[in-house]
């Protein structure tokens, strides 16, 4: 080029030295060529096709020499020889890049077509989806036509490029969504403005402009369409918005945008939801003009919203453009309620500086404030503390941090609430609790339950927290009272862990195998036995036994032969009787002759039989119910350790606590209250003993003539018993119901039995048997049929009794499952039982055992127990008539036997097999769970009275002398008007024992000491000062022996290992699914490639190059 050498001579290609140094990608030469200012190369030099040097770069697809002769001005609309540009060849080509170069400089050619194709044609028929949005953004022409009369849109449809045709159609029948897309604000105006044409137009998948601006980031197209009112909150037909489908930018434009409509149209609910499942929201971005969310909630005037955002720490000190804070714009629009919640919010700043940071998620300051003194428990004017504050926002670093300061977790607001409570992430906090500060961990019930809802295993943690390791042998408990439950049963730990408000049976497993089972549970249970379930259980099952002997022996006296009965009559015998009558002779219902039916021995062993029971149960459950209360037996052991006989004589009868102390730790205090129990069966042998001994020998002389002529009041007097035993279960029963409520106690199929059976005795069978009901109106059959019925179902009933019991008491919960196991047997072996009925009635009708279809029925029930006989009477009696029948008797006899006896009845004992062998894998848990249910029931039982009494020795003064209702309601003060109904309710039953305060009745001095719990305490000094005295039993020391685990507990870090095995697992079989679908879509590509290779090399209608 220095010498002059002329730099536009072609070669034998006919090509120039710039056009091969394009064609063969040569950048560096084509500066040169170009560089110098002496250059005489002709940038559109071009050859007899009229190919240019920037056609051979656009053929070859250079990117950077195309930029280099586009930077030197060569001619980008140079056409060729046939009609060709540097754009249409680097369309068909594919290189989308060369052609957003040429198009940034000139779409003069956007249209011209080679061949009748387009370069949109071009595109659409070879699928290059980026080029064809290039081109449709420079309007080139997509209703053009080729030679064949197919339109770009055609094309892709015939060479199956989906998204190609998808864009077409978009521009083609939505303009507005297309414009949205593709960013073009002008033209997006302007088809705004054309009649007809709504902002929310919507195409075939029914998305918005909103959405596809938001897709393609275009934040200025958002703008113009928010301000035309465009629909944030529209659908499309996946469900999803433009919100969830903008990121960057335009997702903090659409939150912003949404959040300021949302509280522009008052919709409180809606916000607080959106803000609960967004942590993240921006709820500071200001719009163009400054203004926050704040400041459009008070502009607004929605007092509500102003509140909820300044819960959520909104800035209170935020200017707008021209200089208005929000409480300069409550004052000015004379918004109230705004305006007060502000000031209220900047006082609530600036005097509990502790508080907001706490609840702003600020670890730096809040750590800075502790270290400078503040109140780590401090509360505000709502009992809110700044633990629960963090704790309502989940803010963890801050709760580590008053963790570590001492923050107690106990307490509630004036509501009620505990920091548990309004904890939105319960497992998380509980497991943060456990972390931080277990040492001082108190006992809360709501946490408890919170807790084993979540996972029992946090059920299980909270538990070990309260159980303390004395040595190697032995356990203390702390927090015993608590966890034991002062309130009211519903609130208790117990009831939490055997009511899980759960369906799930694998988490009532879990919540038995983790929790009740843990050694504080069972000396819960332990104390709950000795307290009160064992004096209730005891009074219960002497009364049960005198309502089953007075039910048997009532059945057994009502003779069906005898002539109704007058009971004033009887009455009048007794008290005047006439000894020289003879017995009343009765008629027999055979031949109506009179005869005397009476059974003097067995009358009279009977009667002694039923006033042994009747005197027995009458002096052992006055001595159970008086001697088996906590203090009494308290008492009972140390006078029987220490005291004199004259001594135990004078407490029993004037129940002296005042000489005792209380406070003493007795080691062996476990075996002199083992002790003082024989002491009092052995009372009450030997007062029965006493009591009965005239009565028998009262009866024995008797003749039997007065013995008859009293038979008839005595059974009057007998059935008056059995009326008020049941009388008696009855109320046990309605005491019960009101514990459970009515919904609940129903459910249970075993106590609606009873209160069937209770209700026939009390108001049907016993007012039968005294003839308050005459025989007229109930036939002598039908009420020995209900003396039979109920004598069965209390024997039934009778097992609950059994619950207790160790070794039997896991088998009650096994019998439900035998019994579903029967009932599928018993549809089962039903179809046979018809079919063979039916079989046997037609072939030996009228034979004996099958006189009827319901004799035959029976007849062939009886044979699954192996009474043949009638069957084969039946089928031999047809031997020598019918010798047919005879053998189709037989055959049918087999296939009975066999079906019903080998294969059914083996089929049942295989069903019942697997449940025993399930039920006994569980034993030992299964009989705790029936022992606790047994306890729970008696508990749900008892007055809230009666349950503080057996806490308390001595009860203390503040709980002395108070009226129930005052006990057990909660301060005015602590019920707010925002609390809602049911949850004061609930809070209420929850806090009837906490919610005692000392203002609630007249002060005295000695009512805030403490009580006198153990002799750990520097008692001599203390305990004249003492108010009241916790039940020792609370204090004592147990071994761990006694709570050896009843089931394993599966290791947590092999279940753990487990977990993280089938983790990984999952993960490696999804990484292979998406492995192999690549490796699909690879294929499917590869294949489609060689497809199109294999076809002709131009579309339909298309010049070769």
């Amino acid at each position: 080029m220095d010498a002059g050498a002329n730099c536009n001579l072609p070669n034998y290609e006919s090509k120039t030295p710039l056009s091969a140094a394009a064609s063969e990608g040569r950048t560096e030469v084509l500066h040169i060529l170009l560089g110098k200012e002496s250059s005489t190369t002709d940038v559109d030099g071009c050859n007899e096709d009229g190919w240019t040097a920037l056609i051979h770069s656009a053929d070859r697809g250079h990117l950077e020499c195309a930029r280099v002769l586009v930077e030197h001005h060569a001619n980008i609309d140079v056409v060729t020889t046939n009609g060709a540009t540097a754009l249409w060849v680097a369309t068909k080509r594919g290189y989308n890049e060369i052609v957003r170069l040429l198009l940034n400089r000139s779409t003069a050619v956007v249209d011209v077509p080679v061949g009748g194709m387009t370069p949109l044609m071009v595109a659409a028929a070879y699928g290059y989806m980026s080029i064809v949005q290039l081109l449709l953004d420079v309007s080139a022409k997509f209703d053009a036509k080729n030679a064949d009369g197919k339109t770009p849109v055609d094309l892709a449809v015939e060479h199956n490029h989906v998204n190609c045709k998808v864009l077409l159609l978009l521009r083609q029948q939505h303009p507005l969504l297309y414009f949205a897309k593709a960013g073009d604000l002008p033209r997006l105006m302007a088809q705004l403005e054309i009649p007809g044409v709504s902002v929310d137009e919507r195409d075939d998948t029914r998305k918005t402009a909103l959405m596809y601006a938001a897709v393609s980031g275009h934040t200025h197209i958002m703008r113009h369409l928010l301000s035309h009112g465009a629909d944030m909150h529209a659908f499309d037909m996946n469900g999803a918005t433009a919100l969830s489908l903008a990121s960057g930018e335009c997702r903090a434009l659409l939150e912003r945008e949404m959040l300021h409509l949302l509280v522009r149209q008052g919709k409180h609910q809606a916000l607080r939801e959106l803000l609960d499942e967004n942590d993240n929201l921006d709820i500071e971005q200001p719009d163009e003009d400054g203004t926050t969310l704040l400041m459009t909630a008070v502009d607004s005037g929605e007092a509500d919203i102003v509140k909820l955002l300044l819960d959520q720490n909104a800035d209170l000190n935020a200017k707008r453009v021209d200089g208005k804070t929000p409480l300069i714009l409550a004052t000015e629009g004379n918004h109230l309620g705004s305006k007060a919640y502000l000031e209220k919010e900047a006082l609530f700043r600036e005097k509990f500086p502790l508080l907001y940071e706490a609840r702003s998620d600020n670890v730096v300051a809040t750590r800075k404030l502790l270290e400078a003194g503040a109140q780590v428990d401090e509360r505000d004017d709502d009992g809110w503390s700044a633990l629960m504050y963090a704790a309502s926002m989940n803010n963890v670093g801050v709760l580590k941090v008053l963790l570590d300061f001492g923050a107690s977790i106990g307490g509630s607001d004036k509501g009620g609430k505990t920091a548990f409570m309004v904890a939105p992430n319960k497992e998380a906090f509980v497991k943060l609790i456990l972390e931080q500060s277990s040492s001082e961990l108190r006992f809360s019930e709501q946490m408890f339950k919170g807790a084993i809802e979540c996972d029992p295993k946090l059920g299980k943690a909270i538990l070990d927290e309260f159980v303390i390791e004395r040595g190697r042998y032995n356990l203390e408990f702390r927090e015993l009272d608590r966890i034991y439950g002062k309130g009211e049963v519903h609130e208790s730990a117990l009831y939490s862990i055997m009511h899980l408000d759960t369906a799930e049976p694998e988490a009532k497993e879990a919540v038995k195998q983790y929790c009740l089972q843990h050694p504080m549970i069972r000396r819960v249970l332990q104390l709950k036995w000795e307290f009160f379930a064992q004096r209730l259980y005891i009074e219960q099952f002497l009364a049960y036994m005198l309502l089953l002997m007075s039910s048997i022996i009532s059945g057994s006296f009502y003779q069906l032969d005898e002539a109704p009965r007058n009971v004033l009559k009887e009455l009048e015998n007794f008290f005047q009787p006439d000894w020289t009558a003879s017995p009343i002779p009765v008629v027999t219902s055979i031949d109506g002759t009179v005869t005397e039916q009476v059974d003097s021995s067995g009358f009279r062993l009977a009667f002694n039989v039923w006033l042994v029971t009747f005197v027995y149960v009458i002096v052992a459950y006055a001595i159970a119910h008086y001697g088996l209360k906590p203090k009494r037996i308290c008492a009972l052991s140390k006078w029987c350790r220490e005291g004199t006989y004259f001594g135990l004589v004078k407490f029993i009868v004037w129940g002296d606590y005042t000489e005792l102390d209380w406070s003493e730790q007795i080691p062996d205090m476990k075996q002199w209250k083992s002790y003082a129990m024989k002491l009092l069966f052995v009372q009450s042998l030997l007062w029965t003993a006493v009591l009965g001994i005239p009565l028998f020998a009262y009866i024995a002389t008797r003749s039997d003539a007065e013995i008859n002529a009293s038979k008839d009041f005595i059974q009057m007097f007998q059935n008056f018993i059995l009326w008020l035993a049941a009388l008696y279960f009855f109320r046990w029963e309605v005491k019960e119901m009101m514990g459970y409520g009515t919904r609940n106690y129903f459910t249970s199929i075993v106590n609606t039995m009873q209160m069937i059976t209770f209700c026939v005795i009390l108001f049907f069978y016993v007012p039968c048997q005294l003839q308050i009901i005459p025989e007229t109106i109930v036939a002598r059959q039908t009420q020995l049929v209900c003396s039979g019925l109920t004598t069965l179902s209390l024997w039934v009933l009778f097992l609950q009794f059994l619950e207790i019991i160790p070794s039997a008491g896991y088998l009650l919960p096994m019998m439900k499952g035998l019994m579903r196991d029967l009932t599928r047997f018993s549809i089962l072996y039903g179809v046979f039982q018809c079919g063979l009925t039916c079989c046997y009635y037609i072939l030996f009708q009228g034979k004996i055992g099958h006189e009827s279809m319901l004799k035959s029925f029976s007849t062939v029930f009886f044979v699954l127990f192996g009474q043949l006989d009638q069957v084969l009477e039946a089928i031999d009696s047809e031997k020598a008539d019918q010798p047919l029948l005879y053998v189709v008797g037989y055959i049918l006899l087999m296939f009975h036997c066999a079906a019903a006896i080998v294969l059914l009845l083996n089929v049942l004992i295989a069903m019942m097999n697997v449940t025993m062998q399930m039920g006994l894998e569980n034993a030992r848990i299964e009989a705790l769970v029936s022992y606790a249910h047994c306890i729970l029931r008696l508990e749900l039982s008892l007055q809230p009275q009666e349950r503080l009494e057996m806490i308390y020795i001595i009860k203390p003064k503040f709980l002395k002398d108070i009226d129930p209702a005052m006990l057990y309601s909660a301060p005015e003060s602590s019920i707010t008007g925002d609390e809602l109904p049911e949850f004061a309710i609930k809070r209420q039953e929850a806090n009837k024992f906490r919610s005692i305060h000392i203002k609630n009745v007249v002060q005295r001095v000695d009512e805030t000491q403490p009580l006198i719990v153990s002799a750990s305490e520097e008692g001599a000094a203390a305990r004249p000062n003492a108010v009241g005295i916790l039940n020792p039993a609370f204090y004592e020391k147990t071994t761990k022996s006694e709570y050896a685990p009843l089931v394993e507990i599966p290791d947590n870090s092999t279940v753990q290992f487990q977990n993280d095995v089938k983790a990984a697992l999952t993960t490696i079989k999804k990484e292979h699914a998406q492995q192999l679908n690549q490796l699909k879509v690879q294929i499917a590509e590869l294949t489609k490639s060689i497809l199109d290779y294999q076809a002709t090399t131009a579309p339909s209608g298309m010049v070769s190059m």
